[in-house]
């Protein structure tokens, strides 16, 4: 079957990309694949230091792979451990804990978000909606701030 637009193989070195700050001085993401065109992404996110990522719903559904360090959802009773595959489906709500020991050691995990996360505030109510073009924006500017090339990780 043919494809009707055809895409040549890509690379992206993560080593290459900077760490973008999350919203804390505690936790960050590296851009490895943003398609504003099917509204998904992939990243890895970092956490230096124990603490909280905060509640947050998916609108799609997301995978993610733990490369190390550990964390966990206040809403489930299972902590996620390097080598741990994690399927949250469309409409999960949850909380996550990083359990970091080791500054060091921060907890890395390779996430591919396939839609809209909605965050929320304390009463529960939607505060800010992260989307494929949000977060390319978010590098973009971060990028510019830093005098840096943005490399491209749009496809």
């Amino acid at each position: 079957m043919e494809h009707p637009h055809p895409m040549k193989d890509f690379l992206v070195r993560a080593a290459d990309l900077p760490w973008v700050p999350q919203g804390s001085s505690n936790v960050w993401f590296k851009p490895l694949r943003i398609s504003p065109a099917t509204g998904s992404w992939v990243n890895l996110l970092k956490v230096a230091r124990s603490g909280v990522v905060n509640r947050h719903r998916h609108l799609a559904e997301v995978e993610g792979w733990v490369v190390q360090g550990r964390w966990h959802y206040l809403e489930h009773d299972w902590q996620a451990e390097p080598g741990a595959y994690v399927y949250e489906p469309p409409g999960d709500v949850h909380t996550l804990v990083a359990d970091v020991d080791d500054p060091a050691e921060p907890m890395l995990t390779l996430f591919s978000i396939h839609g809209p996360i909605e965050y929320m505030d304390e009463s529960g109510e939607v505060a800010y909606v992260e989307t494929a073009e949000t977060k390319l924006r978010r590098y973009h500017d971060y990028c510019r701030e830093q005098g840096i090339a943005p490399r491209e990780i749009v496809f």
